[in-house]
């Protein structure tokens, strides 16, 4: 597995570019605290078409201003076009928090999810490619009184329905923290080849950015009878607060569906990335 420390070229969903950006509305150095996180994947070339598609979204924000002024957005949106020659599956979700004072806090969360069961013979095999961003961004002007948390996360789900086993995963968790270091992970099971992990991260000042790209694909053979779930779900969580000087907490992991299906025992070989 390779690392290349840029940026390449994005492809296109439904005629329009992946997320590579966060629109916040107004520049770090025009605000006392920026939180963003945004995520968007795309899931094309099935080998099979669905007997059953589904789609999710939910978003929850928070706003609480005694001495300024805070706003927080959570957007999600998502498609499965499945009656069609080309099968294609996408979503995005983005969660930004800003705000200016002395004293607020504001919380944005947002979730979208895929879901796709699949109906497959013996010896078939079943394929898909993907591609996935990540991108975070905080920014705050007084480390003493304010604090800035950004997380987001991807996962790709291959459950076997008969059988309730989780056969397959791929997971991308990334976290920015104006009070601590950044912190990303990736891992994924051995039928998931990524092809493509470009991670750009930029630290100036008071403000941090971090962008990760993947692409890839999935392709496993079934020696028997399969039904198979597919299901993509990601999560943006993000917090910004201004307090007289206090200890900084770290912003909730938020909870997805991968960590239930690992809670309750469904396990796979996977290979991790820590920064």
């Amino acid at each position: 597995m390779k690392i290349n420390h840029s940026i390449g070229s994005i492809a296109v969903l439904l005629a329009t570019p992946l997320v590579t950006g966060l629109s916040v509305g107004i520049a770090p150095s025009s605000a006392a605290i920026i939180a963003g996180s945004a995520t968007e994947v795309s899931i094309d070339n099935f080998s099979h078409r669905p007997t059953e598609t589904g789609t999710s979204t939910n978003t929850d924000t928070q706003a609480i201003a005694y001495q300024g002024a805070v706003i927080s957005q959570a957007n999600a949106s998502a498609i499965f076009v499945s009656n069609c020659q080309q099968l294609l599956a996408a979503n995005l979700s983005q969660s930004t928090v800003q705000g200016e004072g002395t004293n607020y806090s504001g919380l944005a969360q947002s979730e979208a999810s895929i879901i796709g069961d699949f109906s497959l013979d013996t010896q078939k095999t079943f394929s898909f490619t993907f591609q996935t961003v990540l991108h975070l961004l905080t920014s705050v002007d007084n480390h003493q009184s304010e604090l800035a948390s950004a997380r987001g996360n991807v996962s790709f789900l291959l459950i076997d329905t008969v059988a309730n086993i989780l056969l397959d995963f791929f997971e991308i968790d990334g976290s920015l923290h104006s009070f601590k270091p950044a912190g990303l992970s990736l891992s994924y099971s051995d039928s998931f080849n990524p092809t493509t992990i470009n991670f750009d991260f930029l630290a100036e000042g008071n403000t941090k950015e971090s962008i990760i790209y993947t692409s890839g694909v999935y392709s496993r053979t079934f020696d028997r009878a399969t039904n198979l779930r597919l299901v993509e779900v990601k999560n943006n969580l993000v917090l910004a607060e201004a307090q007289p000087v206090r200890e900084a907490e770290p912003v909730p992991e938020p909870t997805t569906i991968l960590g239930t299906a690992m809670f309750f025992g469904f396990l796979a070989k996977g290979k991790k990335l820590q920064k």
